[in-house]
């Protein structure tokens, strides 16, 4: 498989230029002209190295670089940024300079080859990669911890395993076992973004269903609830429609019996170092055993931090086990769960639309809208009742007059937003991620003015952006 690479170039001639070298060496070549368009590319595609030229403009006051870099949360994926050699230098003594290594314009064929490979090389040696998720593995996560350990910081480790993940492998087979795998390291990083908690935050795959995080301790709980319930979402999607309404599937043992297993559920044990010291990885691996054995005899997806200040003769006496509302989780279906009850997709379609997803991390509705089987209209009506936002259409929008002033360009394209009317004295918004009470709160403060979210698709608020380029300018 080649290497994927991001190229984020102002400059149309170099930004040719690279993409000509770079797909002479087989290397799938993505490109980027905006800062906006970076960022999003790097939310939806795994890259292997990225390419960054130093007139990229910033992002919310951040140069793109260490924008990116905060992103990708020590995932590894050098960054190279292209810029003159009068710019060296203060890029270099930079406090967030966000770039693993520069080339220095004009240069040559070979020079570009020789950093590409170098840094692709000394990535993966330095994060000893798992192969399935190129995540950091085991050689990573002790460093990373020993690190926090040594400095004495505050911390909170999260262990999570997939419960019956081995019914799961035998009946359904090895490939579908590894993209419920990558789906999860997905799932991981995508939740760590969604509760706030990427800053300071480190993401590790031990190996088969068991990941690790190390993250700020005050955002734990956010991260666990965020991700359990992601995960009880979507996982359904990957079995087939007789073990769905079953909620089972049926496993021949050794004596070749059938037996019934639960579908897959997650445990996620947390171990902190708020309430008593540690003094190595194994002392922290002791505890997080204890906590998973317990979590193991529970049914469903479970969440509990081991808040004991000294050893105790059982955990059961320091348990706090955070619950999920169960009620809740079973009535929020998957939009793709959704569209498949009412007969809008076929189960096959279905199955083809997650691999997409969790290769490409791409948006459910997106991928099917994409392989024509449903409409925008038919997404945006089932996402309406799944968000509780009302869907609004962008086709026939235009940005003129007051609507136009309101925001910047760069925090439209940024946010996923468009102002689309007024309606008294409230600013109804179009935001493809309608729930996000920060973006919310940043545009009541710009304007002045109440915002009543609505939901946009995110294929429609490209389009847009594309038909309405002179307002935005």
């Amino acid at each position: 498989m080649s290497h994927k690479i991001l190229v984020a170039e102002k400059d149309s001639e170099n930004l040719a230029l690279l993409e000509t070298r770079l797909k002479a060496r087989n290397y799938d070549v993505f490109l980027a002209t905006h800062s906006d368009e970076a960022t999003r590319l790097v939310q939806k595609v795994r890259f292997d190295l990225i390419l960054i030229g130093s007139a990229m403009e910033s992002v919310e006051g951040v140069d793109l670089a260490p924008k990116i870099k905060q992103t990708l949360r020590g995932l590894g994926v050098p960054i190279i940024l292209i810029a003159e050699e009068n710019e060296i230098s203060q890029l270099v003594l930079s406090r967030e300079r966000g770039f693993d290594d520069f080339l220095i314009k004009p240069f040559d064929a070979f020079s570009l080859q020789l950093r590409i490979a170098l840094n692709l090389t000394r990535s993966r040696e330095r994060l000893q990669a798992n192969p399935l998720t190129s995540l950091p593995g085991s050689i990573a996560i002790e460093e990373n911890i020993e690190r926090r350990l040594e400095r004495n910081e505050a911390f909170s480790i999260c262990y999570l395993d997939i419960n019956h993940f081995k019914s799961f492998n035998d009946r359904y087979g090895f490939d579908r076992g590894d993209r419920a795998i990558r789906h999860l390291a997905q799932l991981i990083t995508k939740s760590l973004e969604t509760s706030g908690a990427t800053r300071n935050s480190f993401v590790g795959h031990i190996g088969g269903d068991d990941f690790i995080v190390v993250m700020d301790p005050e955002l734990e709980a956010r991260f666990a609830q965020e991700c359990l319930q992601e995960f009880d979402r979507i996982i359904p999607t990957y079995y087939d429609e007789t073990d769905r309404k079953r909620k089972s599937v049926l496993v021949k043992n050794r004596n070749g019996v059938p037996m019934a297993f639960p579908l897959m559920s997650l445990s996620i044990a947390a171990i902190t170092n708020l309430y008593r010291p540690y003094r190595s990885v194994a002392e922290i691996s002791h505890d997080a055993a204890e906590v998973k054995q317990y979590l193991k005899t529970q049914p469903g997806s479970h969440y509990l931090r081991d808040r004991r200040a000294k050893p105790m003769s059982s955990l059961e006496e320091s348990i706090q086990v955070l619950s999920q509302d169960q009620e809740k989780r079973k009535t929020t279906k998957p939009l793709g769960q959704m569209l498949l009850e009412v007969g809008l997709i076929t189960e096959e379609e279905l199955n083809q639309a997650v691999r997409r997803h969790v290769e490409t991390g791409e948006r459910i509705g997106q991928i099917l809208i994409r392989m024509n089987v449903v409409t925008s209209a038919d997404v945006g009506r089932f996402l309406e009742e799944k968000l509780s936002v009302h869907y609004v259409s962008l086709k026939d929008h235009t940005l003129s007059g007051d609507l136009a002033r309101i925001l910047s360009e760069e925090f439209i394209r940024t946010h996923q937003v468009v102002p689309f009317r007024f309606v008294e004295d409230s600013l109804e918004l179009a935001m493809v991620d309608p729930v996000n009470r920060d973006t919310i709160a940043a545009v009541e403060e710009m304007s002045g003015i109440k915002v009543v979210p609505k939901f946009v698709l995110e294929n429609e608020f490209e389009e847009f952006l594309e038909k309405n380029h002179q307002w935005l300018t």
